[in-house]
C-alpha cells in the first residue's frame, strides 16, 4: 500500500470520503522524508504542517533541566506534529525528531482549515480525531500522575508491544518516567512471562 492509500484508510476509519472529496483533499498533501536524527520541528518554531507517518518512527521530546524527556512517539499509520503549535500557530514548546528514516505526508495549516470548511466529512474527521487526541491526553495525564512504574510499563507493553522493537530502550524509559536500568529489569521480567 502506498502512502496515500494508507492515509485514506486511516481517515476513513473515522469518516467516509467520496472519491471527489478524497481527490481534492489528497492533492493538498505532499510527501516528505525525514531522515534519521533530522527534526521535523524544534522548540521555538511554529508548526506549519500536520503529518501522517507512512513508515518510520518520530519521537516528541523536551529538554527539562538538561534532561531529555520523551513525551510521545509516532509511527506507521499515526498522525504527528506539534499539534498545539499547529492549531494556534504559535511557537512549539517541544521537538520532534526522526528515530529512523521516516516517510510522511504533510498538509499545511491553511489547506487543512480550508478542507474542513469545504467538506463536512473532513470536518467530522477532524472533530473525531481531536476528541480522540484529548481523550488520549487525559488518560496519559492519569497514567503519569497516578500509576506506579510497573503499571505504566505493563500498560505500554499490553497496548503497544510493537513499540519495544521500534524505539530504543532509553527513550521508552524516559517516556515511562524511569531509569534505563529499571526499564531493563522490567523488560527482562516481562520477557520471562512469555
Amino acid at each position: 500500500m502506498d502512502a496515500f492509500e494508507h492515509l485514506r484508510n486511516s481517515i476513513e476509519q473515522l469518516s467516509h470520503l467520496t472519491d471527489e472529496e478524497w481527490s481534492d483533499f489528497s492533492s493538498k498533501w505532499k510527501s516528505r522524508v525525514i531522515k534519521r536524527n533530522e527534526f521535523s520541528i524544534r522548540k521555538g518554531e511554529t508548526e506549519r504542517y500536520f503529518y501522517f507517518v507512512h513508515t518510520g518512527v518520530l519521537r516528541a521530546f523536551v529538554i527539562i533541566n538538561d534532561v531529555d524527556v520523551s513525551v510521545g512517539f509516532s509511527y506507521d499509520g499515526d498522525f504527528s506534529g506539534a499539534y498545539d503549535s499547529f492549531l494556534d500557530q504559535k511557537p512549539a514548546d517541544w521537538n520532534i525528531q526522526a528515530l529512523t528514516d521516516t516517510e510522511t505526508l504533510r498538509i499545511g495549516f491553511d489547506d487543512l482549515m480550508q478542507m474542513f470548511d469545504q467538506y463536512k466529512s473532513l470536518e467530522r474527521w477532524g472533530r473525531i480525531f481531536n476528541a480522540q487526541a484529548l481523550i488520549g491526553l487525559g488518560r496519559r495525564q492519569i497514567e503519569v500522575r497516578s500509576f506506579s512504574a510497573e503499571e505504566r510499563f505493563e500498560r505500554l507493553f499490553n497496548q503497544s508491544p510493537h513499540i519495544f522493537q521500534l524505539v530504543p530502550q532509553k527513550h521508552l524509559a524516559s517516556y515511562l518516567g524511569m531509569t534505563p536500568e529499571t526499564f531493563s529489569r522490567m523488560r527482562k521480567q516481562q520477557m520471562g512471562k512469555d
